[in-house]
C-alpha cells in the first residue's frame, strides 16, 4: 500500500514536470514569433526608410545636375559678355587716345593762337599810345593786361578779342561826345590847373584858372599831338576864352569857333 502511494506521487510530480516543461516551451514559441515579427517590422520600416533616402539622394544628383548645368550656361554667357566688354574696352581705349592726340593738338594750336594774338594786341598799344590825348595812359594799360593775361593763359582768346574790341568801340565812343572838365596841364615847365574842353577826339582847348595860359591841340608832322600856346595872340585868345565860357555855360549859347588840327606833312 505504501509503495501504490509514492508510485502515485511520483507520477503526479512527473505529469507536473511535463506540464510545466510544455508550458514553458509553449511560451518560448510565441516570444520568438513575437520578436520574429518586431524584426520583420524592423525591417520593412528600415527598407522604407532606405527607399525614401535613396529616392531624396536621387532628387538632389538630379538638382544639383541641373544647378550645375545652369552654372555653366550662366558662365558660358558671363565668358561672352566679359569678351564683348573687353572688345568695347579696347575700342574706347582707341578712341580715348585718337581724343587725346586730338585734343593735344588743338591744344597746341590754341597755345599758337594764343601767343600770335596777344602779341597783335601788344602792337596795338603804339596806336593807342598816338592816339587822341584823352586818357591814353589808362587806356594803354588796359590793353597791356589783356594782352598779359593772355600770354599767361589767364583768360581765353575770345575773351582776349571781346574786351580789346570794348577799348576800341570805347575810343569810337569818344569821338561822339563832348565834355568840359577840371585838371592839370604841363606848361612850360609849369603845371598848370585850368578847365579843358575835349570836342570829340578831334580837338581839345584849354584854359587856365587865371586865364594867363591858353591852349589848343594840334597834329605834328609825325602823326602825334602837341599843345600849341596861342597866349600871345590876343586873336586866338579871346575866341578860345569865350569858346571855354559857352561850353561852361558862362556864356549864353552860341556859334562858336573851334581850331581843329590836320597831320603836317614833315619837312
Amino acid at each position: 500500500m505504501k509503495y501504490c502511494m509514492l508510485s502515485r506521487f511520483f507520477l503526479g510530480l512527473l505529469l507536473a514536470g511535463v506540464w510545466t516543461g510544455f508550458a514553458s516551451a509553449q511560451e518560448t514559441v510565441e516570444s520568438v514569433k513575437r520578436q520574429t515579427k518586431a524584426v520583420e517590422s524592423e525591417t520593412a520600416r528600415e527598407k522604407k526608410l532606405h527607399e525614401a533616402e535613396k529616392k531624396r539622394h536621387a532628387e538632389f544628383i538630379e538638382v544639383g545636375r541641373k544647378k550645375v548645368q545652369a552654372l555653366a550656361q550662366q558662365n558660358k554667357f558671363l565668358n561672352a559678355e566679359i569678351d564683348s566688354l573687353k572688345a568695347e574696352l579696347n575700342k574706347l581705349a582707341d578712341a580715348r587716345q585718337k581724343t587725346m592726340g586730338t585734343i593735344r593738338w588743338f591744344e597746341s594750336r590754341k597755345a599758337k593762337y594764343n601767343e600770335s594774338m596777344a602779341r597783335v594786341i601788344d602792337s596795338l598799344v603804339p596806336v593807342f599810345e598816338s592816339d587822341f590825348p584823352y586818357k591814353n595812359e589808362e587806356v594803354v594799360k588796359s590793353v597791356q593786361e589783356i594782352a598779359n593775361q593772355l600770354h599767361k593763359n589767364l583768360i581765353e582768346a575770345d575773351d582776349a578779342l571781346s574786351r580789346t574790341l570794348e577799348v576800341f568801340y570805347d575810343r569810337i565812343r569818344l569821338g561822339y561826345t563832348t565834355e568840359v572838365y577840371k585838371g592839370f596841364l604841363a606848361v612850360d615847365a609849369r603845371n598848370v590847373a585850368g578847365t579843358f574842353l575835349r570836342y570829340g577826339a578831334v580837338a581839345s582847348v584849354f584854359v587856365s584858372n587865371d586865364g594867363n595860359d591858353v591852349l589848343w591841340l594840334e597834329r605834328t608832322a609825325d602823326g602825334g599831338w602837341a599843345w600849341k600856346n596861342v597866349s600871345d595872340d590876343l586873336v586866338m585868345r579871346t575866341v578860345l576864352k569865350d569858346v571855354i565860357k559857352v561850353a561852361e555855360g558862362k556864356s549864353a549859347p552860341k556859334i562858336v569857333t573851334i581850331p581843329v588840327s590836320f597831320p603836317r606833312e614833315g619837312k
